[in-house]
């Protein structure tokens, strides 16, 4: 079985303030990263969606020493430091942030530049994870592509608050175009989601 998997940070915003945060990932966090080895694979700001304003990123990681590694090095840092207090400017930036890891269900299809994406953060009906993961990587994926989106991911969850669950992240033409998989994503195996459109910073 593959050790990599993947890392998924949902940044809750002090409200006004988003453009601190995207200044913040542009022109700080970004040359730290790749000091650290932290390469994200997708980054976004929600502009729809629960608990907004919401920072999102996701990263993929081959083994768990790799991300230790790479998280260790960037706290110790004593340019993070300095950045975090300047970015702060006498204010935490950041209200909370969730993270949780997940492992692959369909392979991430790279952060295209398409019009509209959206992310379901999805239940899975307990007992039904196999059922939920095959739902995902076909029917799902195959309804997609036919209504003329791309599923960019799909990982199920590894931790949080909410397992079982999934996040799917879909890229569509339009908004109009994205309606035609709602039901599909919220009926059995899947429960309850949460929906977020994001724009890529």
């Amino acid at each position: 079985m593959s050790s990599d998997f993947y890392e998924l940070r949902m940044y809750r915003i002090e409200r006004g303030r988003m453009g601190d945060m995207r200044n913040r990932w542009h022109h700080h966090l970004t040359p730290l990263f790749l000091r650290h080895a932290i390469a994200p694979i997708g980054a976004w700001q929600a502009i729809c969606g629960p608990d907004l304003p919401l920072f999102v990123y996701l990263m993929r990681w081959p083994d768990w020493p790799a991300r230790q590694n790479a998280w260790d090095g960037f706290y110790a840092d004593p340019q993070w430091a300095e950045v975090r207090e300047e970015t702060n400017a006498g204010s935490e930036l950041v209200e909370r942030y969730d993270l949780n890891f997940l492992r692959e269900i369909v392979p991430w299809a790279g952060a295209r530049s398409v019009p509209y994406i959206e992310l379901w953060l999805s239940q899975i009906d307990i007992g039904a994870s196999v059922t939920a993961r095959n739902f995902l990587r076909d029917d799902v994926k195959d309804a997609v592509t036919a209504s003329g989106g791309v599923m960019l991911g799909a990982m199920e969850y590894l931790t949080g608050s909410s397992l079982p669950g999934a996040a799917v992240v879909l890229g569509w033409p339009d908004a109009a175009t994205a309606r035609s998989v709602d039901e599909m994503l919220q009926r059995a195996p899947l429960g309850r989601s949460n929906r977020y459109q994001l724009k890529a910073v």
